[in-house]
């Protein structure tokens, strides 16, 4: 009996001990779970200021292709792949759900923890709109909003709808769905249905700040979810994709989709974000979002995966936590970079508003602004191709001439040398032969020379032909090419270029076939009788005849220089008519060329160089007076001009308007602001950074 009392005794101390246990641990994790809500509660409190602001931005932006990205967290996958019911579990919010593609347009959901629910429809300018849950049905409203933007097909478009949802179950986070990955059009879907899709989620993943949610079911191998394949041409490392699994219960392989969630073998996919697996309810369950949520919760705690994963891997829960941890950390590192993209743009676009003229309403100002182009154009497009660059880059045309020219000597001098060959000194006899009879024989056949000269002149025009073309091409190409560059933006300079160019090219044929009736003209002239009044040939013929007697007289030191002795050596041993011939063809056709050359070179420095400008200039000052209505047809402010100046001023109060959101400076200070930031972008330690790779460190400022 005393034996059982103490044993009872014993019992009662145990229970006594394991109850007060049991409220000491139940208040030591209470006190340890609001510790750790406490520093949630901080954490979001501190980045929510500078989220707001984003998704102020983002209504603003966002219909809009004004090349500023912002943070987001995207929710990518297939047609029916869960992403719907996941989102009602992040959001408390009923979506349209079922087969085939039920989101037709971006879905913005705005999660915001606050001490009540409430639930509002964001519009264009941060507008809001209170949506009463107790009187709306949430999906039915979507429905609705979505046939607005879309119509009644089931094509997709990129408007957006935006709710904002207050709830103190929630973390801040925004979140955007996207339509489901439609590989093949069903039923009444456009063709191009994939398309649409694709473009769609591509535009938003594109983005350098965005978060990619993968999502695809458990019973799904994850080798056929186009979204990961998406996701992986714009992340392929998988710095900012997170994969989701959903529908976790309907998993073939329990074992499989544990590996999926540690990614440790090697057949497993990798992201180095990991893995998440959830449980949602199912289109067709009428149970509530709460019940689902602690459905979920005892699924996962008897799946294996709890054990050996982890509770940070499983559930709603867990997602919405990372989630919003890292939406809040890509917030705080991208938002001084995305304010700094804001301030570019602005500036770009009021620089491009900058270059729009005052409209020019009278005939007067037109006339007027006109001439102020024309000479702008003369003066700081045509006249400095025609001079070298300081840094040599470009060279002068009349460099790129006399580059030309010495090729064209160098062809001409090649048709010299051919009178030195044997070929032209049998030619030569031939002629002579055939003339035999017709005068005394110590006279020279003048037939026979006027005919070698001319032919020998018909050669030399088809390199000049050649040459003429080929300097104006250089000309025309120099001039024209790369003109829209050099109008750095000017819109009336640019309407005005086509016409510009016109008279450029107009002005250059017209010189073409000046220079060419020119240069023919004294090839026509060379043709008649051969005649010179330069003392150069006879002294040429004379030296051909002493060298002759002194090779007679045994002499063996020759006064002609190479080429003229290569001619010699040709001719030594024919008989005294024919050398005289080839001596006289070849010593007029050496002071024939000499004088080609020069005019042929004078002409082209003229017609391609110095004449150029002023000659345009004049052309371009006497249109006016050539065409009446020339002017008035070329800056009367079109259509296109007033709409682009409409475009630049929307952008620029749409990005002013974003800049006061996001803390920017005032439009006052901006400019300084600029001077700034390059001033300090061109410090030199930043300079030896960027050449050198690094900055010395021992170096200290004094």
């Amino acid at each position: 009996m005393k034996n059982f009392r103490l044993l009872s005794l014993s019992f009662l101390l145990f229970w006594f001990w394991l109850k007060i246990r049991a409220v000491v641990r139940f208040f030591w994790f209470s006190k340890e779970t609001r510790v750790m809500d406490t520093f949630t509660d901080v954490y979001d409190a501190k980045v929510r200021p500078l989220m707001d602001k984003i998704d102020q931005v983002r209504t603003i932006l966002s219909s809009n292709e004004d090349g500023i990205s912002f943070p987001s967290v995207v929710v990518v996958g297939d047609q029916s792949s869960g992403k719907s019911t996941l989102l009602e579990a992040l959001s408390f919010v009923e979506l349209p759900k079922g087969s085939g593609i039920v989101t037709r347009c971006p879905l913005v959901l705005r999660l915001r923890k606050a001490l009540k629910r409430q639930v509002y429809r964001i519009h264009s300018g941060n507008k809001k709109d209170v949506l009463d849950e107790s009187k709306l049905n949430i999906l039915s409203y979507i429905e609705e909003e979505t046939k607005k933007l879309a119509g009644n097909q089931k094509n997709v478009v990129h408007d957006l709808i935006e709710l904002l949802v207050e709830d103190p179950n929630v973390r801040d986070l925004t979140v955007v769905d996207l339509p489901g990955i439609a590989r093949n059009p069903v039923g009444d879907q456009p063709k191009d249905i994939h398309k649409q899709t694709t473009a769609l989620i591509n535009k938003f993943i594109n983005q350098s700040g965005t978060v990619i949610l993968c999502i695809f079911s458990a019973n799904v191998d994850i080798a056929t979810a186009e979204s990961f394949a998406l996701a992986n041409k714009v992340d392929p490392s998988g710095v900012r994709t997170i994969g989701v699994i959903t529908k976790a219960d309907l998993a073939s392989n329990e074992d499989a989709l544990v590996q999926q969630l540690l990614m440790e073998r090697s057949d497993t996919y990798k992201l180095n974000l990991g893995f998440i697996a959830v449980r949602n309810r199912s289109a067709e369950e009428k149970i509530s979002l709460q019940e689902a949520r602690r459905r979920e919760k005892e699924f996962f705690r008897q799946h294996p995966a709890s054990a050996s994963v982890g509770w940070h891997c499983l559930g709603v829960d867990a997602l919405i936590n990372r989630l919003a941890d890292l939406y809040a950390d890509r917030i705080k590192e991208t938002f001084p970079k995305m304010r700094k993209d804001v301030h570019a743009k602005l500036k770009d676009v009021r620089h491009q508003l900058e270059k729009f003229p005052p409209a020019l309403e009278t005939s007067h100002a037109r006339l007027a602004k006109y001439y102020e182009l024309s000479e702008f154009y003369v003066e700081n497009i045509l006249q400095v191709r025609f001079s070298s660059s300081h840094d040599g880059s470009r060279v002068s045309m009349a460099n790129t001439l006399h580059t030309k020219l010495k090729h064209f000597e160098v062809l001409v001098n090649k048709l010299t040398k051919q009178i030195s060959t044997l070929e032209f000194k049998q030619k030569v006899q031939q002629a002579m032969a055939a003339c035999f009879g017709e005068q005394l024989p110590n006279f020279l056949p003048h037939p026979v020379l006027k005919r070698l000269i001319g032919e020998k002149l018909d050669q030399l025009w088809r390199i000049t032909d050649a040459l003429i073309n080929e300097c104006f091409r250089l000309v025309a190409g120099l001039l024209v090419e790369n003109d829209v560059s050099a109008c750095d933006g000017d819109i009336l300079l640019k309407k005005l270029l086509p016409a510009f160019r016109d008279i450029v090219i107009s002005y250059l044929q017209e010189k073409n076939r000046l220079i060419h009736s020119q240069l023919q003209e004294l090839i026509r002239i060379e043709k008649h009788d051969p005649y010179t009044t330069n003392h150069y040939y006879m002294n040429s013929i004379n030296k051909y005849i002493a060298e002759f007697a002194d090779r007679k007289a045994g002499k063996t030191v020759t006064k002609l220089d190479e080429e003229d002795l290569q001619l010699y050596n040709v001719i030594s041993n024919d008989d005294q008519a024919v050398q005289d011939m080839v001596t006289s063809i070849y010593c007029y056709w050496k002071v024939l060329i000499k004088r080609f050359i020069d005019y042929t070179a004078l002409f082209l420095r003229a017609g391609c160089d110095f004449d150029v400008c002023q000659d345009i200039r004049e052309r371009l000052r006497r249109m006016p007076g050539e065409q009446f209505d020339f002017v008035d047809s070329y800056l009367t402010e079109d259509v296109y001009t007033q709409t682009q100046r409409k475009q630049l001023q929307q952008t620029k109060a749409r990005l002013e308007k974003v800049d006061a959101i996001l803390g920017g400076h005032s439009t006052a200070n901006l400019e300084s602001y600029a001077l700034k930031e390059a001033t300090t972008a061109s410090s030199l330690d930043a300079l030896e950074k960027e050449l050198f790779g690094t900055t010395d460190a021992s170096r200290k400022t004094k």
